[in-house]
């Protein structure tokens, strides 16, 4: 069987030590900040370490975020088909990004040209610590011996189980991403109101939710988040921040009096989601109830 090489991408926001545990790669998007492009490393070391990352934004400087370019995908995937290897690519939610898009055209190609190798390109639909969940997920299988195809089966049965429930400082960072309308936002900052956030079943971020104040939102993250595990002692629970370790771990501990999962896993939200949901974000992801909405 051949070995299958798993991709994530910048969305993707596995640290390092998670992608060397679970031998999972990761092609880079590009931000843009004063003017100068650059990888966004979900290590923080292209030039900016987290924290500098979003004072640029609190400074008041927007940072433009860009999707895999053509030559980064086809030179990674090109890398592994050379080695004899299958590529399975779990990319960010294609209603955000056009990258799983552009691979599945350079994918088209490169079977032609590697007639005995299989490439997956997978929407799953939502991005973030769900995207990298389902990474690890796979790795799993695969050190099971699962073919690439069962792996896609699995993922692609399961992919609305994957539950995302976040809330931000200020709506102003989202309206200019155009991931919320510019009504919204005003009335969301003119009233201090803070959004939750969940992925439908679109792949698209979704405001369903409005909470008065930041900590009451914090604790309607944590609750709808243990809710939405269902057997939350089975289950892991991932919290990324944007620069705001004290809001994620306030969360945690509103998880911790709801129910105790197996593991709670907290670290920095990436550089592309961070760019466009902005500094002081809290973000949770679980896998569990199918998501209906």
């Amino acid at each position: 069987m051949s070995k299958i090489h798993i991709f994530i991408d910048s969305t993707g926001d596995l640290q390092k030590e998670f992608r060397d545990e679970f031998d999972i790669d990761y092609l880079p998007m590009t931000v843009s900040v004063d003017d100068k492009q650059i990888i966004a490393s979900l290590d923080y070391d292209q030039g900016y370490s987290l924290h500098d990352f979003y004072e640029i934004m609190r400074n008041g400087k927007r940072i433009y975020t860009s999707q895999v370019s053509n030559p980064v995908i086809e030179e990674n995937f090109r890398k592994a088909l050379v080695k004899g290897e299958d590529i399975l690519y779990i990319a960010c939610s294609g209603a955000l990004s056009a990258s799983v898009r552009a691979a599945e055209v350079i994918a088209t190609k490169l079977r032609v040209e590697y007639p005995g190798r299989t490439i997956i390109c997978f929407d799953p639909t939502i991005s973030g610590y769900a995207q990298g969940e389902m990474a690890i997920r796979a790795s799993k299988m695969r050190a099971e011996g699962k073919s690439i195809d069962e792996i896609y089966q699995w993922l692609d049965a399961n992919k609305w189980k994957f539950n995302q429930f976040g809330t931000v400082e200020s709506l102003k960072y989202l309206k200019q991403a155009g991931r919320v309308s510019a009504g919204s936002a005003f009335f969301g900052n003119l009233l201090a109101v803070k959004p939750i956030i969940i992925s439908n079943r679109a792949g698209e971020n979704l405001a369903n939710i409005k909470v008065k104040g930041q900590k009451k939102a914090w604790s309607e993250v944590a609750r709808l988040t243990v809710e939405a595990a269902e057997d939350v002692e089975n289950k892991e629970i991932w919290i990324g921040h944007a620069d705001n370790l004290e809001g994620a771990e306030f969360v945690k501990e509103e998880i911790l009096k709801l129910g105790k999962p197996k593991a709670i896993h907290i670290g920095p939200t990436g550089p592309i989601i961070g760019a466009s949901s902005g500094p002081g974000t809290v973000i949770t992801y679980v896998y569990g109830k199918e998501v209906t909405i």
